[in-house]
C-alpha cells in the first residue's frame, strides 16, 4: 500500500519533470510595438514610414508557398497601390490577441503571431473589401521585420478587389474536370459510331440546338429522341468520323443567376463518305456548349458550325 501511495505522490512530479520550456510568451513586447507601428503607417498611407519597419533583405511568403519569397521592393509597390486606391483599417476585433514568443537560444529575433481584420474601402467606388489575416513576423534585435509569413483566403480577397473596381467575376474556369472527361467520352462514342452510347451522357429531357452553317439544317430545342435520329443519320451516312480538339475544353462553374456548369469546346470535325469506290473527306470547324446538371448529365447541347 505504501508503494502505491508513493507512486501516486510522485506521478505529478514526473509529469512536471517531463515538460520543457522552449521559450517565453509575452503579451507586450518591443517586437509587438514594431508590428503595431507598421500597421499604423499602412493605414495612415505613409509609405516611407511603412518601409522603415522592414530590413532591406526581408523575405515574405504567402499561404505556405515556400518555393519563392517576395522582397521589400515588391511589397512596397503593392502597399503603395493599396494606399493609393483604398482607405484601410486593420483591427483585432473578435479575432483574438497577438502572441509574442521569444524562443530559447534563438538570437535571430522575436516572433509575433497575429490575427487581424482587414477592411479596405475603394476610394472611387466606395465598395468594401474584407478579409481576416493570420501573420507571423520575425522581428530582429534591431527592431526590423526580417521574415513575414501571411495567410488569408486569396480567392475571396482577389474577387472582392475585382468587384470593387467593377470587374465582377461570374465563375471559375477549369481546364481539368470530370465533366470534361464526360465530354471526351461522348466524342469517343460518336467517333465509334455508337449512337446508343451517346444518349447515356444526356438527361432524358435534354434539349438540343444547332446554329451556323454546315450541310444539315439548324434546329432549336429538339428532344433527345429527335437528336438520336440525327446522330444515326450522320453516322450511317459516313464510314469514318474524327474530332480533333482545338485548344482545350473549358469547364465553367457560373455563380450568378441559377449558376450551373457549362463545358465549352472547339473541334476540327472530319467525316468520310463513300460512293462506290470513291471516298470523300469533309471538314468543318465546330463549337460545342454543353450544360451539366449536378449528377453529371448533359441537359442542353448547343452546336455551332462554321
Amino acid at each position: 500500500m505504501k508503494k502505491v501511495i508513493l507512486i501516486l505522490a510522485i506521478t505529478p512530479l514526473m509529469m512536471f519533470a517531463q515538460t520543457k520550456k522552449s521559450g517565453v510568451l509575452y503579451s507586450s513586447h518591443p517586437a509587438l510595438d514594431v508590428v503595431n507601428s507598421m500597421y499604423k503607417s499602412f493605414t495612415d498611407g505613409d509609405i516611407e514610414s511603412y518601409g522603415d519597419h522592414y530590413s532591406k533583405d526581408v523575405k515574405i511568403w504567402t499561404n505556405g508557398d515556400y518555393s519563392e519569397s517576395r522582397g521589400l521592393e515588391d511589397d512596397l509597390k503593392s502597399t503603395e497601390w493599396w494606399m493609393k486606391n483604398f482607405v484601410i483599417d486593420i483591427s483585432r476585433k473578435g479575432v483574438g490577441t497577438p502572441d509574442v514568443i521569444k524562443y530559447k537560444g534563438d538570437k535571430t529575433g522575436t516572433w509575433v503571431f497575429d490575427w487581424t481584420d482587414f477592411i479596405a474601402v475603394n476610394k472611387n467606388s466606395g465598395d468594401t473589401v474584407r478579409t481576416t489575416f493570420h501573420d507571423e513576423y520575425l522581428v530582429s534585435p534591431e527592431n526590423k521585420i526580417v521574415k513575414w509569413f501571411t495567410y488569408y483566403d486569396t480567392e475571396s480577397f482577389y474577387s472582392q478587389i475585382q468587384n470593387s473596381f467593377g470587374a465582377h467575376r461570374n465563375g471559375i474556369v477549369y481546364d481539368e474536370h470530370p465533366f470534361i472527361e464526360q465530354l471526351k467520352g461522348l466524342v469517343k462514342a460518336y467517333e465509334a459510331g455508337d449512337a446508343n452510347k451517346m444518349t447515356t451522357f444526356f438527361s432524358p429531357d435534354a434539349k438540343f440546338y444547332k446554329k451556323g452553317g454546315g450541310d444539315t439544317e439548324n434546329y432549336s430545342k429538339i428532344s433527345l429522341a429527335e437528336r438520336f435520329k440525327l446522330w444515326e443519320k450522320g453516322i450511317g451516312g459516313s464510314i469514318a468520323r474524327r474530332m480533333e480538339v482545338y485548344g482545350y475544353p473549358d469547364a465553367i462553374r457560373y455563380e450568378k443567376g441559377e449558376g450551373g456548369w457549362e463545358v465549352l469546346s472547339w473541334w476540327n470535325h472530319m467525316s468520310v463518305t463513300q460512293k462506290g469506290e470513291e471516298t470523300t473527306e469533309k471538314r468543318d470547324f465546330i463549337h460545342l456548349s454543353h450544360s451539366f446538371d449536378d449528377e453529371g448529365k448533359i441537359t442542353r447541347e448547343v452546336l455551332w458550325v462554321e
